[in-house]
């Protein structure tokens, strides 16, 4: 289905007038956004000489934005990955990112947003430049996006040698920046991690912390040991739910201990772990077993 849809925004793109667009156009943008995360799908026909890549993407309206792809495990099952490199879009071509393929994934989106909404993305291309679409949030859409021209296309035409190499840079320093979320909350959850196992001779160490609506996961270090923790709000407060190892970078166990987005959570949490390498993720990891602290369910 990905090749039918791929081939058909081909020769769609082929048919268009040449001169009708400079650089890359953004055409049919929509979200799917669910509990606080999702996705976003547009048409991209590239109407210059030389092949372009959409390298990254941003929002003021989420925590963290990643150009994804999913796909079918052996087993049927939907799986996603990070892609590395970007999405290219041959020169005098097109790429159609939809359902169940290429998407760009918005996670811990800041504010409640249904179907009439809009959000702010900003596409960045090796050599189109950067593009600031308002996509219109429709959860009941289905069908994957077309050439337009709808209200919210977009088009990036600015080039340059010293933009293209500028980009991956600036996009890196950017994702730094966001991976590692600060404020209040973050805050008063390393404030109640330390009141509750903090000591004079053997002082806790919170780092990171990653939120995503009312529920967080945090790493901590003790001495020679590290583990994860699952936090919940309640109220104005932050509570531990649960200590443990391994098992709070999987979607699945956060998902069955009440987090709502724990696919957003997860994925976040991992990227923004990763970040510290191997030998923080190991450590973090040695804790062995779950251990219950509280149900938030009963409080």
């Amino acid at each position: 289905m990905k090749f039918l849809l791929k081939t058909a925004a081909l020769v769609l793109a082929m048919s268009l007038p040449a001169a009708a667009h400079d650089g890359v156009h953004v055409s049919d943008p929509y979200a799917r956004i669910l509990v606080g995360s999702g996705a976003v799908y547009f048409m991209m026909t590239n109407h210059a000489d030389t092949d372009d890549v959409l390298i990254a993407a941003s929002s003021p309206d989420a925590k963290m934005v990643s150009l994804m792809n999913s796909s079918a495990d052996a087993n049927g099952v939907m799986q996603m990955a990070d892609v590395e490199g970007g999405f290219p879009v041959d020169a005098q071509g097109a790429r159609i990112l939809t359902g169940g393929g290429d998407h760009v994934m918005l996670m811990g989106v800041t504010r409640k947003v249904a179907t009439g909404d809009t959000v702010t993305v900003v596409l960045t291309f090796e050599h189109a430049g950067e593009v600031t679409l308002t996509v219109p949030v429709d959860n009941q859409r289905k069908t994957p996006p077309g050439a337009g021209p709808t209200e919210f296309d977009g088009q990036a035409t600015a080039s340059g040698e010293d933009h293209a190499a500028a980009a991956p840079a600036d996009h890196d320093a950017h994702m730094g920046a966001m991976s590692v979320p600060v404020g209040p909350d973050a805050e008063m959850i390393v404030a109640t991690m330390k009141a509750m196992f903090d000591k004079p001779d053997a002082p806790l160490t919170v780092d990171p912390v990653v939120v995503s609506g009312d529920s967080a996961v945090a790493s901590w270090r003790q001495g020679e040991t590290g583990g994860r923790a699952l936090l919940a709000r309640q109220g104005d407060q932050w509570q531990i739910v649960l200590c443990g190892g391994p098992d709070l970078r999987s979607a699945a166990f956060l998902a069955e201990h009440g987090v709502s987005d724990a696919e957003g959570l997860s994925h976040m949490f991992n990227m923004t772990e990763d970040k510290l390498g191997s030998e923080a993720v190991g450590r973090y990891s040695s804790f062995e077993g779950v251990m219950m602290i509280a149900d938030p369910a009963h409080n």
